[in-house]
């Protein structure tokens, strides 16, 4: 959209010629793309490169500001009239005007599992701006491990793609760890990646069919150099801690973890009462996080992650005392904005919901 009809339709007057809808309702019936302000897609192509997933290329409008090597977003689409947000790597490289997510099944996960089985070519999507540190520095590393598990891949291709792309492949070990070789996913485009460019070393270790799972034997075989290597490290959660004890003692140079699993460390039991202001209710919250206990009082808080990476469900506690599902910690907040998703009521809390 040129900047001058941005701007005009972004007045106050056209918001007032429009209402009761809005301008975007109106732009929609030219383009459901169209928005003065919301990032928003379409789906351009579709491949299922395993049986339990699926990658999607989406074509942004022009209120896309871009991203960085790793960062997710969250991706949004509409399901019985109402839209529903989940988080995804992006696993195309920053250049590229096209973006780029690998989606897998996730047990009873609505939007994964509906993306898996029913995406197709044309479909609107919404979509958040980029977040996310998997890769907060601006130079490619001279020497580099990447260590990933299961669909864990995503962000770090991304960071493979970016090398490729920008000619500043250094020395880099990539260490994948899969179930079985009809899981893995970006198989083929790894295969070519290493025939193509000799300073990149891939092992595949597919746990399933071997028995494998990472230890230092493999460690001490892949990358005797480790010391000199900076590491980047994603996949399920209890694999990321045991390569991070792995890795740690070996290396002094940074390791980045990407959250790729549920940041909840603790029992998501509360105590107290939760009072919802807005909708004027009150529950019990000891039965889950504040999120859990909104939803169990019937309320529909938005949320995306329900792992305290993309913020959808923050919201505002006016008052009370709350405890970090992450670190265990209490403290007494008011008028702060927190995540609903990593924290339970530890006393009385009122919520602005």
């Amino acid at each position: 959209m040129k900047p001058l009809v941005r701007k005009v339709l972004s007045s106050s007057l056209v918001g007032a010629l429009a209402s009761p809808l809005s301008v975007d309702d109106y732009l929609s019936l030219i383009d459901r793309r169209l928005s003065l302000a919301e990032p928003r897609g379409r789906i351009t192509s579709v491949v299922r490169q395993t049986a339990d997933s699926v990658t999607l290329v989406i074509e942004p409008n022009d209120n896309w500001a871009g991203h960085r090597p790793g960062q997710h977003v969250l991706l949004g689409v509409d399901l019985n009239g109402a839209r529903h947000s989940r988080c995804f790597s992006l696993v195309s490289a920053p250049q590229d005007p096209l973006l780029e997510i690998t989606v897998k099944r996730n047990g009873d996960g609505r939007v994964s599992n509906f993306l898996v089985d029913q995406a197709r070519r044309g479909q609107l999507v919404y979509l958040s701006p980029a977040e996310g540190d998997f890769y907060p520095q601006t130079s490619a590393p001279a020497k580099a491990l990447l260590v990933s598990a299961g669909s864990g891949i995503t962000p770090v291709m991304s960071l493979l793609r970016e090398w490729i792309a920008s000619g500043h492949l250094g020395d880099v070990v990539f260490l994948h760890y899969a179930r079985r070789r009809c899981d893995m996913i970006y198989a083929d485009e790894l295969q070519v990646m290493a025939e193509q460019h000799p300073s990149l070393q891939v092992s595949t270790v597919f746990t399933a069919e071997n028995g494998r799972r990472i230890d230092s034997q493999t460690m001490d075989i892949e990358v005797p150099d480790l010391a000199e290597r900076e590491t980047w490290l994603c996949g399920p959660l209890d694999f990321m801690d045991a390569a991070e004890a792995l890795i740690a003692p070996r290396s002094e140079h940074a390791l980045h973890r990407e959250q790729f699993a549920a940041t909840r460390r603790e029992a998501a039991h509360g105590q107290g009462s939760v009072h919802f202001l807005n909708s004027d209710i009150a529950a019990s919250g000891e039965n889950g996080s504040l999120l859990e206990v909104a939803e169990g009082a019937g309320l529909t808080p938005p949320y995306g992650c329900r792992m305290g990476i993309c913020h959808a469900c923050k919201c505002r506690v006016a008052e009370g005392s709350v405890r970090d599902l992450r670190t265990n910690t209490v403290r007494e907040v008011r008028d702060t904005d927190i995540q609903l998703c990593i924290h339970a009521a530890a006393g009385d809390v009122a919520v602005q919901l």
